[in-house]
């Protein structure tokens, strides 16, 4: 008799669940196509990397000091960055307008600790909190994310993801498993494939290299995963504000924002919201008309060296951190930004107390820096006005400060640095010599000397070398 859902299958070459399968067996099941298949690899590997991508994480393969549920030696440690990009990932191609959910099993140690399941692609994630139990029945300790798919059938990027508040933490994993509808099947095993799952992502930022960031503000995507929003942008015809983010290429998403403002020779985009990318949510506003920066001038995308830009007017055009930051003991701060020819010098970031230039950092025809919060001191002559550049200021652990523009050493380096360095602008609140150009600031609470890498021509390692390499400033 025909199966009244018309939902019979005969599957020749798989079998879900605990039998196998032998040429002289077929099995029948009344399940749609898909349901109860596990479409990830390596489901109890996840330190094979041609099939889980890994960012910012160790992993520990079947690691003997925690069984699985099933009593094995395949659960595997992983160990998260304190960052919230800290991930394993793995893609895989999927039916337009169809609901998966995506699972896994999880169980900490001791205590609890928070990781997310993602779905990249669409940028969608629920969080969890594993405990310190798991078993097969009834399923304790399986955590299952559901979502559906786009108009489009396309490859989606799924990851095991730390938390949204970060934090370091090892979480031991088993099971992972993706199959088609609302509600997790019954698990199945998936060995590691033979070619690969997980080539590279199209895009990975700064953030996919490096963790630790304080904040980060920047027309280029942080990283792959945290899919947030770059600036908010003011049109000038009628005042409506809209977030613009970024397209698959991680650059600005230049579309939507002059199909937004709009091109006609008068309109203008202001930028009132310079988003912290990092997760910290200290963003940089400023909601006064006259003293926000532009991102479409006259119809036309406001450009550094072919990329997007925050145009300036070298005087009182800022963005004001909604909480101050206040760097001590080894701090370290990236810059790609340009200030204008005319001016002698241009205050590219300051506290909101800039009594004799005290807590700025000023470029131009001379090179200034204040340490302690209170003096400043001088580098030397040559800040290459009007050109574009990536300045480099980092505090050691031993209260040394070094600059770099481009990749090189620039002026001596300041002993007995003491003191905070009080952040709370982009720019300056004194009404001169402001910046003409911002790309690109990027914050750590935390001596990166060690990270700096090397500049070359189009690239670089290291931290100055991933900036360089995006930026294409050497």
């Amino acid at each position: 008799m025909a199966n009244s859902n018309n939902w019979g299958e005969i599957y020749k070459s798989t079998w879900w669940g605990d039998k196998a399968w032998s040429a002289n067996t077929l099995f029948i099941d009344s399940a749609p196509p898909g349901f109860g298949l596990n479409l990830l690899k390596a489901s109890e590997d996840m330190n094979i990397t041609r099939d889980w991508s890994q960012w910012l994480i160790s992993v520990a393969a079947n690691s003997t000091d925690e069984a699985a549920p099933n009593a094995t030696d395949t659960a595997e440690k992983l160990t998260f960055t304190d960052a919230p990009q800290s991930r394993i990932q793995q893609q895989i191609a999927l039916e337009a307008n169809t609901t998966y959910t995506f699972s896994v099993y999880a169980k900490v140690r001791t205590g609890t600790q928070n990781f997310r399941l993602r779905n990249v692609t669409l940028g969608q994630a629920q969080q969890f909190t594993a405990d310190t139990s798991w078993g097969l029945n009834p399923d304790d300790g399986r955590y299952s994310f559901s979502f559906t798919t786009g108009a489009t059938a396309i490859t989606h990027t799924l990851s095991i993801q730390n938390a949204a508040a970060a934090g370091t933490g090892e979480i031991f994993f088993w099971g992972a498993m993706l199959n088609e509808g609302a509600t997790a099947g019954d698990y199945v095993k998936t060995e590691a494939s033979v070619g690969g799952s997980a080539p590279a992502p199209a895009y990975s930022g700064f953030g996919d290299a490096f963790g630790g960031v304080t904040a980060y503000y920047s027309l280029r995507q942080f990283t792959e995963a945290e899919t947030l929003n770059a600036i908010r942008v003011r049109r000038s015809s009628d005042d409506t504000e809209q977030d613009i983010g970024f397209d698959s290429n991680g650059d600005l998403d230049t579309t939507a924002l002059l199909a937004f403002v709009g091109t006609g020779g008068t309109d203008n985009g202001f930028v009132t919201t310079f988003y912290d990318q990092s997760g910290n949510g200290n963003n940089a506003t400023n909601s006064t008309d006259s003293e926000q920066p532009l991102i479409v001038s006259s119809g036309s995308l406001t450009q550094l060296n072919s990329k997007a830009a925050i145009n300036g007017d070298g005087a009182d055009d800022v963005l004001s951190l909604s909480t101050g930051l206040n760097l001590s003991s080894g701090y370290s701060i990236f810059q790609v930004v340009q200030i204008p020819s005319a001016n002698t010098y241009g205050i590219t970031i300051s506290s909101t107390d800039v009594s004799n230039f005290s807590r700025t950092m000023m470029f131009g025809s001379f090179i200034k820096f204040s340490a302690d919060g209170t003096n400043y001191d001088n580098y030397g002559g040559g800040g290459n006005k009007g050109a574009q550049n990536l300045w480099s200021s980092v505090v050691d652990g031993s209260g040394n400060l070094d600059t770099n523009r481009n990749g090189s050493a620039y002026g001596s380096t300041i002993t007995s640095v003491t003191g905070t360095f009080e952040l709370d602008i982009i720019g300056t609140n004194i009404g001169v010599n402001s910046f003409e150009f911002f790309q690109e600031l990027i914050v750590f609470n935390s001596d990166q000397s060690s990270n700096l890498g090397t500049v070359t021509t189009g690239g670089g390692t290291g931290i100055e070398g991933n900036i360089n390499t995006y930026f294409d400033i050497v």
